[in-house]
């Protein structure tokens, strides 16, 4: 009888390594030649169902999916940048804009998990890094609400929430960089974060996060040092065509440096207003935002986008102001990549960008993008001035 055990252990644990899913068949056809009986195959198959149980326990893991992904954006800037009058040094070289790998894992009791790695960005002083891109760990309760704890961008700014690799655009615009990039309010910061689902088309999001933006190790100075939080909400509706959503955010002492490294160290509260419309292959986008950054006063902005696609081509257009009653214009944060200085400072301070690109859709997963840039900065006095123009190209490839 040990033979016949042995002979069934080996089935059943060729058939759980995937490879012999017709582990009945071959029991049916050992029956069949005459190697073993009906009875002596109950026989065993009762008897290793008595040590399934220890057999299952001394295994330890559950059932794990798991999927890899990646991004790869390779580009190429050439700007130029004119402060008061007088050119500053240009702009003009290849890097990689986006380095992603990631990977996401569903285990068997609902729980799942994902990271995404940034292999392109830079450490402190230019010292090469691996950034975490997102890191979370998540879980969809039985009422269809998603909770995650981790390192997210919060719910706030369409254009911002929207993966780049979905982006017309090469870059997303200066009135959504000023609160993602430039006072560090909105894109990532870790905490707690929800969604769900409501009737009527209806959707909501949520999050509590650390104030300070960035991973949960890298915040800015000491551990006791950061101890205030943010809270981030949205609401919106859709159907087929249409995407209306209301994001409001609040953050308490923002201590981001401006272009003099002067901290805000206010209380930052802002709301974004969005529709998003497509009508085949048109896509309209335009988005409001506002913004109170305490003393000093407020400011507003919107971009305003539309593309086309024409079988693999895609024409782009994209208008952006933004104006801050007494916050400083820190061009070359705002137009990612310009040549450093175009800081605007005073009252009344405001800047307009336009793009116009191209965009060539080879496949689904590899994109050639082209596009022309031009913004100009200035103050309510017209003391202060900056204009930024360029080109900038770039190609992706998703797996």
């Amino acid at each position: 009888m040990n033979i016949y055990k042995t002979i069934l252990l080996g089935i059943i644990t060729f058939a759980a390594s995937g490879y012999g899913a017709n582990g009945d068949a071959l029991l049916d056809l050992l029956v069949k030649k005459g190697i073993l009986t009906e009875a002596e195959v109950q026989a065993v198959e009762a008897e290793i169902a008595a040590d399934a149980p220890v057999a299952m326990k001394a295994q330890g893991k559950e059932t794990v999916e798991l999927r890899f992904n990646g991004r790869l954006q390779g580009q190429f800037d050439g700007l130029s940048m004119q402060e008061n009058g007088s050119d500053k040094p240009s702009t003009s070289h290849f890097y990689f804009r986006r380095l992603f790998l990631g990977a996401k894992a569903k285990l068997q009791n609902g729980v799942y998990a994902e990271t995404v790695l940034d292999f392109a960005r830079d450490g402190d002083e230019g010292d090469y890094a691996v950034n975490f891109d997102k890191a979370y760990i998540g879980y969809k309760f039985n009422n269809g609400v998603t909770g995650m704890l981790g390192f997210l961008k919060v719910p706030f700014g369409f254009e911002d929430t929207t993966s780049s690799s979905k982006l017309p655009t090469i870059e997303r615009s200066a009135a959504n960089r000023f609160f993602a990039d430039d006072i560090d309010f909105s894109s990532r910061h870790t905490g707690l974060h929800i969604k769900g689902d409501l009737e009527g088309g209806f959707s909501y999001a949520a999050a509590l996060v650390n104030g300070a933006q960035g991973e949960g190790s890298r915040l800015l100075g000491s551990a006791e040092a950061n101890n205030d939080m943010a809270v981030f909400g949205r609401l919106q509706w859709a159907n087929d065509d249409l995407t209306l959503g209301l994001d409001a955010g609040t953050q308490s002492n923002n201590m981001t440096e401006d272009a003099n490294k002067v901290a805000i160290n206010q209380d930052v509260t802002a709301y974004t207003a969005y529709v998003n419309y497509k009508l085949n292959d048109l896509n309209l986008l335009g988005e409001y935002f506002n913004g109170d950054l305490g003393s000093y006063g407020d400011v507003s902005g919107y971009a305003l986008r539309a593309s086309y696609k024409m079988d693999k081509l895609e024409p782009v257009i994209r208008y952006s102001v933004l104006k801050a009653d007494r916050y400083l214009i820190d061009t070359d944060e705002l137009i990612r990549r310009a040549p450093k200085g175009g800081t605007v400072s005073g009252t009344d301070n405001e800047i307009e960008s336009f793009y116009l690109g191209l965009n060539y859709y080879y496949s689904k997963a590899v994109t050639f993008m082209a596009g022309y840039e031009n913004a100009e900065a200035e103050n309510g006095a017209g003391t202060d001035t900056a204009e930024v123009d360029g080109f900038r190209a770039r190609v992706q490839v998703l797996w």
